[in-house]
């Protein structure tokens, strides 16, 4: 024992244990939700970088136990930045002392006091050095207790719903196809808001047999919670209703990995076909990767880097005219929309020996509003975040998706040797308005059903999306799940 602790009061590693723990700790915390490799490279990625650091700090300090604590010290900045901002925020009612431009100040201050201090210091470090080896290795047994009880307990929990589900040996299994269409408006807040007659292309969807409930509702207002209630069929319990809150999100993201609807229709032999911007387990979304890779963005997101780009990257951009970077951001959403979309239309052409459940998720017509009625370009600078409340070009943009929303599905119907089941829907309603309404508009969505038998009679006016599946379980699988209540949970940004 007194050998282990002279071996920790003289070789300094706990500036290499951080960045093992901090990914461990984020892998353990969302499991499954963050693939393995992805949470390696990353970790890769942060031992690289604190090489470098400690190699540069080595330079000036030459002494390794010196160089060892002030890497330390940046790299708990790095990694805690956003719960510490957090906390700065709701301690202090002074905005200026929450802001960006005071604690890049002090921060700045902070590194180059801390780096004067740590120089200087002639105390021997070897104490302090033990201490933060010990606990680090004690925090990392910590995680991995905490992870291998995860794994033995994964796939051991079924949903509560899952319990309500009955055998249906001689039921019929239809190819179905989910289209989500963001931010799609309903019939209630074209109407009344945006004062849009939307009856043509209702009548298309019509014509190819769809049934539209009236007045149709997500039960949220921002799209992780109104997908994650939709597929799971049920409301989301322990939500503080944020949709920047890491553990609201961590809800949302494992309740969409593991819904009840995708269980049903596993157990019943659907393959599962993932075009959505969500991860699902061995179904990644194909969504542009950036470099770090996107399914690390739960773990990576209340980092400084992370934070700094999200909280300030668009006005930076805005204010140095850095176009090639603002453009690269704004056009993401639609490089995922002609992915899928492609990706969608190429599978509707082969035939398949089972049944499919294909989720497509495609950002449309939600902002940003790339395409006129005509399918027109629209200009960049006509796209632009100041742009986002143009109502005008929303109600364009949503005539583009209604082309492209009946293309595709003209493309199943066509090419389907057996009658699909179809379900276009938005997630939520227009949000970005220059002006105030009733919150209630919030929540008005586009719904289409196509059935094969055309047996509507459960689908009712005013209908939620949290029984959108249980409806249609009740219906074509000869399911008895009760409705739930219909209501609305506001969530803020």
């Amino acid at each position: 024992m007194k050998n282990l602790l002279q071996r920790f009061k003289k070789n300094p590693f706990f500036h290499w244990l951080l960045p093992v723990f901090f990914v461990l700790h984020g892998f353990t915390d969302y499991y499954p939700f963050i693939p393995l490799k992805e949470s390696s490279f990353l970790l890769l990625v942060y031992l690289f970088a604190a090489l470098v650091f400690f190699g540069i700090v080595y330079f000036f300090y030459r002494d390794s136990f010196k160089a060892a604590l002030y890497v330390f010290i940046l790299l708990c900045f790095y990694f805690f930045f956003g719960p510490m901002h957090d906390a700065l925020k709701s301690w202090t009612t002074n905005g200026f002392i929450s802001s960006y431009s005071f604690i890049l100040s002090a921060s700045l201050v902070f590194f180059i006091a801390s780096f004067i201090i740590i120089k200087r210091r002639k105390k021997d470090l070897s104490t302090l050095t033990a201490y933060l080896n010990l606990l680090m290795i004690v925090l990392l047994i910590t995680e991995l207790i905490s992870l291998t009880t995860k794994l033995s307990t994964s796939g051991s929990q079924n949903s509560q719903l899952a319990n309500d589900f009955k055998p249906c040996m001689d039921c019929k299994k239809p190819d179905i196809w989910l289209i989500i269409a963001d931010g799609y408006s309903g019939k209630q807040e074209l109407d009344s808001v945006l004062h849009y007659d939307n009856s043509g292309f209702e009548n298309q969807l019509k014509q190819r047999g769809f049934h539209l409930p009236e007045n149709s509702n997500s039960n949220y207002n921002y799209t992780p919670f109104s997908v994650a209630s939709m597929l799971d069929m049920n409301y989301l319990n322990g939500v503080k209703g944020k949709n920047s809150d890491k553990e609201d999100l961590k809800i949302c993201f494992n309740t969409i990995n593991n819904s009840s609807t995708l269980s049903f229709l596993k157990y019943n032999g659907y393959q599962f076909y993932n075009y959505s911007i969500f991860d699902f387990d061995g179904q990644p979304s194909l969504g542009r990767p950036t470099f770090l890779p996107t399914k690390t963005k739960p773990l990576v997101s209340q980092t400084f880097l992370y934070r700094v780009q999200h909280d300030l990257w668009f006005h930076l951009v805005t204010n140095l005219k850095l176009s090639s970077q603002r453009k690269k951001s704004l056009y993401h959403d639609r490089e995922n929309n002609n992915r899928f979309y492609k990706l969608t239309e190429e599978l509707a052409q082969k035939k398949n020996n089972s049944p499919r459940f294909v989720y497509t998720h495609l950002m449309m017509p939600h902002y940003p509003y790339y395409y006129d009625s005509t399918g027109n370009e629209r200009p960049f600078e006509k796209i632009t975040e100041e742009n986002k409340n143009d109502t005008a070009a929303y109600i364009s943009y949503l005539k583009y998706a209604n082309e492209k929303l009946l293309g595709l599905t003209d493309s199943i119907l066509k090419i389907s040797t057996e009658p699909p089941i179809i379900i276009i829907m938005g997630d939520h309603g227009l949000r970005e308005l220059s002006f105030k309404v009733d919150k209630q508009y919030y929540y008005s969505t586009l719904n289409a059903i196509l059935l094969p038998d055309k047996n509507y009679s459960g689908f009712y006016s005013e209908m939620s999306h949290v029984n959108q599946f249980r409806i249609l379980l009740n219906t074509n699988f000869k399911q008895q799940l009760p409705l739930l209540q219909d209501s609305t949970v506001l969530i803020t940004e």
